[in-house]
């Protein structure tokens, strides 16, 4: 698998986000990710419960930007009945 695959991406991305969430800006500029939204798409059609906040960032250049902030959900237990 090529590293810049999309096999490639989207095994990064959910790799990150198994540590925490991640935002667009932190995805494309230290994960590598082209394009993050297009990446937790699949990552949703292959099963993953991806929640979609926002959140502000400030870019290199001074330019703060509202960014997607995605978060794995967790899944609950079932609690048993007494």
């Amino acid at each position: 698998m090529s590293r810049n695959s999309a096999a490639a991406q989207r095994a990064r991305l959910l790799a990150a986000l198994e540590r925490g969430p991640v935002d667009t800006q932190h995805a494309s500029r230290k994960l590598d990710i082209i394009h993050p939204p297009r990446r937790v798409f699949e990552l949703r059609q292959l099963g993953h419960d991806i929640q979609t906040g926002w959140c502000w960032r400030t870019t290199e250049a001074g330019e703060r930007h509202r960014v997607g902030i995605y978060s794995l959900a967790v899944a609950r237990k079932k609690r048993r009945a007494a």
